[in-house]
């Protein structure tokens, strides 16, 4: 009996931007291996990485999972502003962030290592070319909201949607609160490697950067490992790196309709990141009003523009902290608003960007590299660098003469179901007859 073993490898990922798909030739001496990460920073979090089988062997691969997973739950108890169930596991009771927060105002200093300093820094160089538009001192803020913990609760389409506990915070509350919130007061002694809020109350808030952070940790990591292509993916962050074997040309990485459905856009380019931040996901219902999780540290109250989402790109750099500056700039463009923010992105010659208003317009900035996708219907306007462009809206499974690997080519989707149609009937016919196969047996005479 002849066992019949047929690998499948697809990188695809299901977030707010996703890389599009690399599909193996079995011949190749490139293969793929994806890693998954359910447990850390609030996400789920993948990563695929592109190998030559003749220089990485299984042990390899394995050793550089356990590497990726360090990498993030050192992240994790860095800079999560609460114990998180991973910390829990291993009796870690609080994070360097949260110890931070917990001795402001006291005149005791905390030790961070180089990672801390690294992105507070980055933090405070977003703040200020934001005019506080992102600010990591927002603790007190996000804290008194709690809008990311209570979406869950307090969405009508969430089957644990308990009104209960939807309450908006009090003027008084949100006033206090609004009174510990002021970047330009953390302390650090970059020789002592300490950091310091002078303010009894001052909490910092690193959520909104993190994960931008934790995926540049990754891409050091796997270019000092010798990986040549390799995608990332953490919530609304994804990282390319290099050019495929497999595939080559410029990775598509798809943008997600924040009114549901397709795709709107695939951005193209190698060696880039991309960072989405929206308001259509986590948000919390208080009767006819709707509360989104992007907190104004000015006023205390979500952010009002007619802003869906804002996407950032940034091209890697050696020893530049790429994604985590689209992350947090993705939150401070967004809070300089359509315009300003747009402005901002156009006159950087580093940053590219994408906004999507509530009225269907995609605004995007004039150098940027991208191809409309499905999901942008005649529904949708087109604007790029402030000028209002005709398109042609894509079939819902297009077939792209210039790029035989797009992951909406019908031809190669029925081969592949095809393929897994018959191994499943197989696999059930040969089940069903090993059931129903007579015991043998014995006559006696």
């Amino acid at each position: 009996m002849k066992t019949i073993i047929i690998k499948i490898t697809i990188a695809f990922f299901f977030f707010a931007v996703i890389p599009t798909a690399l599909f193996v030739d079995a011949e190749s001496e490139y293969l793929i291996k994806r890693f998954f990460y359910w447990d850390y920073l609030d996400t789920i979090s993948e990563i695929t990485v592109e190998y030559n089988k003749n220089q990485y062997s299984d042990d390899d691969l394995n050793k550089v999972n356990e590497e990726i997973e360090k990498i993030l739950f050192d992240i994790e108890k860095n800079f999560s502003i609460s114990v998180t169930p991973m910390m829990g596991s291993y009796k870690i009771e609080e994070s360097t962030l949260m110890k931070i927060n917990r001795l402001s105002g006291s005149g005791e200093r905390t030790t961070v290592n180089q990672d801390f300093l690294d992105l507070i820094k980055v933090a405070i160089d977003v703040a200020e070319a934001t005019d506080g538009g992102f600010d990591p001192t927002i603790g007190p803020l996000t804290t008194l909201w709690k809008i990311s913990e209570l979406s869950q609760y307090c969405r009508t389409d969430s089957l644990d949607y308990n009104p209960e506990y939807c309450v908006v915070p009090s003027e008084e509350k949100i006033n206090q609160a609004l009174e510990k919130i002021d970047y330009r007061l953390i302390e650090i002694d970059e020789t002592k490697k300490t950091v310091y809020l002078p303010e009894p109350g001052m909490k910092l808030d690193l959520g909104a950067i993190a994960k931008g952070f934790a995926a540049d940790k990754v891409t050091e990591y796997l270019i000092d490992q010798g990986f040549e292509f390799f995608l990332i993916s953490l919530g609304g962050n994804a990282y390319n790196y290099g050019e495929s074997k497999i595939n080559p040309g410029k990775t598509g990485t798809l943008l997600t309709n924040p009114f549901g459905g397709k795709y709107l856009i695939k951005f193209l380019g190698n060696s880039q990141t991309i960072v989405t931040s929206g308001v259509y996901e986590r948000y919390i219902e208080v009767g006819n009003d709707i509360y989104h999780h992007l907190l104004d540290p000015k006023k205390g109250y979500p952010y009002e523009n007619n802003l869906m989402s804002v996407s950032i790109v940034l091209n890697y750099r050696e020893g530049y902290y790429a994604s985590a500056f689209a992350d947090a700039f993705a939150t401070g463009i967004y809070a300089l608003g359509l315009e300003d923010g747009l402005a901002y992105a156009e006159n950087r010659p580093d940053m590219e960007a994408v906004a999507i208003t509530k009225d269907k317009k995609v605004y995007a900035t004039s150098k940027l590299d991208f191809q409309p996708f499905i999901g942008l219907t005649d529904e949708f306007e087109l604007f790029v660098g402030g000028e209002k462009v005709d398109f042609e809206p894509l079939p819902t499974n297009p077939t792209n003469p210039e790029n035989p690997t797009d992951p909406y080519d019908p031809t190669r989707d029925l081969l592949i179901a095809l393929i897994f149609i018959v191994v499943g009937f197989g696999a059930t016919v040969l089940l069903v007859f090993t059931l129903k196969k007579p015991k043998n047996k014995t006559k006696e005479e």
